[in-house]
């Protein structure tokens, strides 16, 4: 694998170099001149899940950067129109949004600690853009984390998941997969002053949790802007086995601004701001009020509610065509700020409390180009992220603070940057699509204040209590992808792809318990991957439909095993580079109109995988892959009649029991049943309208069955028969 990792990266730097063979002789393909850059982002068709099969394609950005028609992408992608997210299957969260998906796992400890496992990995093993711009930053944890509930689904214009590695494309973190949320905006740009209105609810009632939007929009000629404010609140659930005590309680207000100023037929300005404010979010897990569930235990602590905020404001600079900008077609400068704030409020026997948090700002800069050329079309740009971190914690006792502290969950007074320059090369030639890139990524970290691992205890004035953390890492990783036209409804694609991931300062210098313990760890070097893929997709009149098979190796990946020790009444792990393994899997996907009125669609998902982990004795052993996806279809029939703007969907979920445990898995008794997993079985009815285009109306009972299960390394089990209501209404 090292030889592979090694010459990889050379073999694309000479196939991008080099003149295509045919070129002398014959001018290449010329590739769609109305291929727009990834900013600005536009709204496409929506892709109905469930729904009537078209020949109309969408134009994913995300997959290449660049907007291609799917059956021109040589990825697996997916995506989900606001329309979905919002009124079909109206999700709980953006994660939420996700599951069903074909290679996803979307774990849940919360109504706002969700997770999506995506092809085996989660947390930051996984990348989540806004419009371009990594919501990801170096205090993000391993394992499931609740950062990307902090992203409003109601403000999602479109949802696109991209499955596997793209870290040549967007750097460090893309894995599993990289998913970008394009946000709602302003689409039309008519003459004159033109306003609209819009109002959005929803209610669940084993959720006990209602939605409410108000937004607006409009523009003054080339001028456009956009609005939205959101409030949501999320009580107790109701499974199917009762209530669950400790899970509600939650407040949520979201707020987003933005605007788009047109100037000519080449250039864009865009400025936008969103703002999440979330209070009290339980991880009911860890505390008293949690439910058993098939023999898992119940945590000790009084209460552990989290406090998330979050900021993002940028400005975008684009062009598309024009005599001015040659050689460049199209282009784009974007300058971002994001700040991520968390605090955690624990209350634990003999009334302890602590409260320990972070404040993470991040400033970004892009700038992205393309060019075309006889070699084929050039994407080509810069990206650098500074993130500085302050880091929090204090001890209460009987209401008297206690002594000082060095950090909170991550290392005190902190940097983090991670610079990427990337070139990738898309030739079109005959029947074939040939993408390939290279990309070189310098990441530094330092943390001044970390507390030393060696000495015991956290007092700040203790000789060698304190430490500095620094270290920086280089990588060169590269990828190589082929699309073949079998013919106007068909195309074969595959693909080998390199991936990393630089040591986050959470790996570093993380002194928390979570679901276990960790203390710092300065010595960990960058975890490496590379991804072989195989897929086939369609898209007719009828029928359409994509299979993908993968396999990932894995090398030096940063591995937590468990030490044998309890903290507190939770498992101590340890940190190491051991994790060599491999993840493999199928993805199916599909959606046929059997007749004008009746459509059959699903998804089906397997994979499995080992990875090195260290024993309590520290010998070396291979076992599963933490919280794997178990063997899952979706599957179902709506009815739309084409005389009616009413449609009807019934559809059933099941999951296979899962005991594939790793060590770590084995030890979390109160997310994971002794032995495994069971399995379960969703089914789902739903019925909605449009009413003059206007107004947009659903109505679901979920889980009709009543059955009480949870998801796969989930902390709380599912709802239990609930009646979902939303409603979309353009005033």
């Amino acid at each position: 694998m090292n030889a592979l990792r090694a010459l990889l990266p050379a073999a694309l730097l000479w196939s991008l170099l080099a003149t295509p063979a045919h070129a002398q002789d014959e001018p290449p393909v010329a590739l769609d001149e109305d291929i727009p850059l990834l900013a600005p982002a536009e709204v496409v068709a929506p892709r109905l899940l469930g729904g009537p099969a078209t020949a109309e394609s969408e134009a994913p950005v995300t997959a290449t950067r660049g907007r291609l028609e799917m059956l021109r992408v040589p990825s697996t992608v997916t995506v989900l129109t606001g329309d979905e997210v919002r009124v079909r299957r109206p999700a709980r969260s953006l994660s939420d949004a996700l599951h069903g998906q074909p290679g996803v796992l979307v774990q849940k400890t919360g109504p706002l600690q969700h997770s999506p496992y995506i092809r085996g990995f989660t947390g930051y093993q996984n990348l989540m853009l806004i419009d371009g711009i990594r919501l990801n930053n170096a205090t993000f944890r391993a394992g499931p984390n609740q950062y990307w509930a902090t992203v409003d689904s109601l403000s999602v214009a479109q949802l696109e998941v991209v499955r596997g590695p793209h870290s040549v494309l967007y750097g460090s973190d893309a894995i599993g997969g990289t998913v970008n949320v394009l946000p709602w905006r302003r689409t039309s740009f008519e003459p004159g002053l033109h306003t609209d209105h819009g109002l959005y609810l929803r209610a669940a009632s084993a959720e006990n949790a209602y939605f409410a939007r108000v937004q607006t929009e409009g523009n003054q000629g080339d001028f456009g802007w956009a609005a939205g404010l959101s409030r949501k609140h999320y009580g107790d659930i109701e499974s199917g086995g009762g209530r669950l005590p400790g899970t509600g309680g939650i407040d949520e207000w979201d707020a987003d601004v933005r605007f788009d100023r047109r100037f000519g037929r080449h250039w864009t300005l865009t400025g936008a701001w969103q703002h999440v404010r979330q209070y009290d979010a339980p991880r009911t897990e860890r505390t008293v009020d949690a439910v058993p569930f098939r023999g898992t235990s119940v945590g000790s602590e009084l209460r552990r509610d989290f406090d998330q905020e979050r900021d993002l404001a940028y400005l975008k600079l684009a062009f598309d065509g024009g005599a001015c900008c040659a050689p460049f077609s199209r282009g784009h400068v974007a300058l971002s700020y994001h700040r991520q704030a968390e605090e955690r409020d624990r209350l634990r026997s003999g009334d302890r409390q602590d409260l320990q948090g972070f404040t993470v700002d991040q400033l970004g800069v892009q700038v992205q180009l393309e060019s075309p050329t006889r070699w084929g079309r050039f994407t080509y740009g810069v990206e650098w992220y500074h993130d500085e971190v302050d880091s929090f914690r204090r001890n209460v006792t009987a209401g008297v603070p206690g002594a000082p502290v060095i950090q909170g969950p991550v290392g005190d007074d902190a940097s983090y940057d991670l610079f990427g320059a990337y070139v990738q090369d898309h030739v079109a030639y005959r029947c074939w699509e040939v993408i390939g890139g290279v990309r070189f990524t310098y990441a530094a970290a330092e943390a001044n204040r970390v507390d030393n691992p060696a000495v015991a205890g956290s007092d700040p004035t203790a000789p060698g209590g304190v430490i500095r953390v620094a270290n920086d890492w280089t990588n060169v990783s590269g990828s190589l992808r082929a699309l073949y036209h079998v013919s106007r409804q068909w195309s074969v694609y595959g693909g080998v792809s390199q991936a990393f991931r630089t040591p986050s300062l959470h790996d570093l210098t993380s002194l928390e318990s979570s679901s276990v313990v960790e203390t710092p760890a300065p010595d960990l070097e960058p975890e490496q991957f590379v991804a072989f893929e195989l897929g086939v997709k369609t898209e007719q009149r009828r029928l359409r439909a994509g299979l993908a098979a993968w396999y990932t190796l894995l090398d030096d990946t940063i591995v937590r095993s468990p030490t044998g020790t309890l903290i507190g009444g939770v498992p101590e792990v340890r940190k190491d580079n051991v994790g060599d393994g491999w993840v493999a899997g199928v993805d199916l996907d599909f959606s046929w109109l059997a007749h004008r009125d009746w459509t059959w669609f699903g998804t089906l998902s397997y994979m499995d995988g080992e990875v090195d982990q260290l024993d309590t004795a520290g010998t070396l052993v291979r076992r599963p892959l933490s919280r794997m996806k178990p063997f899952a279809v979706w599957t179902g029939v709506r009815y739309a009649p084409t005389c009616s703007h009413v449609w009807a969907q019934a559809d059933v979920e099941h999951s296979a029991r899962e005991d594939r445990l790793s060590l770590r898995d084995e030890g979390d008794t109160r997310r994971i049943p002794p032995g495994g997993t069971p399995a379960w079985t969703s089914l789902n009815l739903r019925v909605g309208t449009t009413f003059n285009r206007s107004m947009r109306m659903s109505l679901a009972l979920e889980n009709l069955l009543d059955e009480n299960y949870r998801i796969h390394g989930s902390g709380q089990n599912e709802p239990g028969r609930s009646l979902v209501f939303a409603l979309e209404v353009d005033l």
